[in-house]
């Protein structure tokens, strides 16, 4: 990825991205469990409190493991292709008779039911984490909305309006990511493009529309919309 330096207010810096509360260390953003070795350079990272490092860590291995499986339509670990998810599951059976007991038939198909609350925990850290390197925003609460679900189950119009967010009036703040990404650009609207972090593992988005807005996409999978009002 590209390296961008922050210019913006350093005093947003000083707490936690997730829970305002003291920092003292940092955490990638996205998360490594949802990247392929070798990483790719430059991965955005956060200020983040010791819980907030490592109290998502279980969480963010269970969203991992359940892409794979669902996309897999196995729970067996020699059926992944992920190496990372794989290792995972031959290491913990306990994940994976959770993900096991959560598997189903629809229309032929395998699914798997998410439990809702552990993948809202994970996506609105990781937008919480993309608006604060991104927009230099600090989102001190839970999003006012979060959906998500299968890219591919998505209308044709709710493609396009996640895949292209609507024109914003809206500046980013100045010294933010954000802001240097359109002088950059050199672009003379205010729509800001996908930041692939990794090719077909993981992308996202993060703009000011109505409100602060940010996009997300897992395995070119599951897709995420969070706003803030």
């Amino acid at each position: 990825m590209q390296q961008i330096p922050n210019y913006g207010d350093q005093r947003t810096l000083e707490f936690c991205a997730f829970c305002r509360g003291e920092t003292g260390t940092r955490d990638h953003c996205p998360s490594k469990v949802f990247l392929d070795e070798p990483y790719p350079e430059n991965l955005p990272v956060v200020p983040a409190c010791r819980n907030g490092n490592s109290g998502f860590s279980a969480d963010e291995e269970y969203l991992a493991c359940l892409l794979s499986c669902t996309l897999a339509g196995s729970t067996y670990p020699e059926a992944l292709p992920r190496k990372k998810t794989k290792r995972i599951l031959e290491t913990k059976p306990a994940l994976r008779e959770l993900i096991e007991q959560s598997r189903s038939e629809v229309g032929g198909r395998t699914t798997h039911e998410p439990i809702r609350d552990r993948v809202v925990s994970v996506l609105t850290k990781l937008a919480k984490g993309h608006a604060l390197y991104e927009l230099h925003e600090s989102c001190t609460h839970d999003p006012d909305e979060l959906e998500f679900g299968p890219l591919k189950l998505m209308s044709p119009q709710q493609r396009e309006f996640f895949e292209t967010p609507e024109f914003s009036s809206c500046w980013p703040e100045i010294g933010s990511r954000a802001m240097q990404r359109l002088l950059v650009q050199g672009a003379n609207t205010f729509a800001l493009g996908w930041i692939e972090v990794q090719s077909d593992r993981y992308r996202y988005l993060a703009s000011l529309g109505n409100g602060i807005e940010v996009r997300i996409v897992i395995d070119e999978y599951l897709a995420c919309f969070a706003r803030w009002e």
